[in-house]
């Protein structure tokens, strides 16, 4: 047998065990007792919520659920707190560091050619369990305050950092529970928490009826020594383009600084405001002589004008 023969031989057998390792999941989930809503169980209706963003945060733009997803929460809510066992073992699920699936990961890596390790493990970073939380707090969201009986757990689930945590997720549930979860993640956008900051300011930007009553503490956020969190901070402010006279000023003093990234952004986000950002035309129009800052300039005077 040549040495390529064997190569495949051994991907196809990791791609079973893979296989193998999915379908065990998914059996082991249906077989817990959950509730039911239309016929229809917890995990089939996280499923149809789901909107496949588990990987990563983005403050580039707001969210917008389909017909199915409102559905789907809907039929969440009506749950209640029944829901909340299966929702708060799902937001701690994470994979094992010694699982067939990393040892998998591992193996290839030292011995497959590179291009069919890439094709193997090409959402390597996203694991099923990975899933499983995002799902879960997509379904905390959903019933909002029903679900503060957990809200001292996510609380200290956006302070704890380790492999595969669940600070995206407990920032994003936490956004939906009213003046307690706010108070929560306003109070998090601190050096020493500086993801779990990040993810407040994302998750305040995903839930828009929270975070527009909270502009003063964004425009703060904005001079984070936190890169990440000021950014974030401008760009949610942009999406929202609400309350003008205190954030048209803030977003305008960026401009001129010395920080292209924050400044390109804070442009961007001028160029929500359309006309109400007159008074940042002039240092809108001296950025087009930056080649790093130039199109955002440019797209911000168009927006304006």
């Amino acid at each position: 047998m040549s040495r390529h023969q064997k190569k495949i031989i051994c991907v196809v057998a990791a791609i079973v065990a893979i296989g193998v390792i999915v379908e065990v999941r998914h059996f082991s989930q249906l077989t817990r007792k959950e509730p039911v809503d239309q016929g229809k169980t917890l995990t089939k209706w996280l499923k149809q919520l789901d909107d496949g963003n588990a990987f990563g945060i983005s403050s580039s733009q707001l969210p917008s659920l389909t017909t199915k997803q409102l559905e789907a929460a809907d039929a969440l809510h009506a749950m209640g707190t029944n829901a909340l066992p299966g929702l708060m073992e799902d937001i701690h699920a994470r994979p094992a560091t010694n699982s067939i699936r990393i040892r998998l990961y591992r193996w290839s890596d030292s011995h497959l050619p590179r291009f069919l390790h890439d094709l193997m493990f090409q959402n390597m970073d996203l694991t099923e369990e990975d899933g499983r939380r995002w799902r879960a707090a997509q379904g905390l969201a959903a019933l909002g305050p029903l679900a503060k009986p957990a809200l001292p757990e996510l609380k200290r689930l956006l302070y704890t950092n380790f492999w595969h945590s669940s600070i995206k997720e407990a920032a994003y549930a936490l956004a939906t529970m009213g003046p307690d979860g706010i108070n929560v993640l306003t109070n998090s956008v601190r050096p020493q928490t500086e993801w779990s900051g990040m993810c407040a300011i994302w998750a305040l930007g995903q839930h828009p009826e929270a975070g527009t009553n909270c502009i003063p503490f964004l425009i703060q956020a904005t001079t984070s020594p936190s890169e990440g969190t000021a950014e974030g901070a401008i760009e949610v402010l942009g999406l929202f383009h609400v309350d003008g006279a205190q954030v048209i000023p803030a977003l305008t003093n960026f401009l001129a600084g010395t920080n292209t990234a924050l400044s390109e952004r804070a442009a961007r986000a001028l160029g929500y405001f359309g006309r109400q950002a007159t008074s940042a035309v002039p240092l809108l129009k001296a950025m087009t002589n930056n080649a790093s800052v130039r199109d955002a300039a440019l797209e911000a005077l168009k927006q304006i004008h």
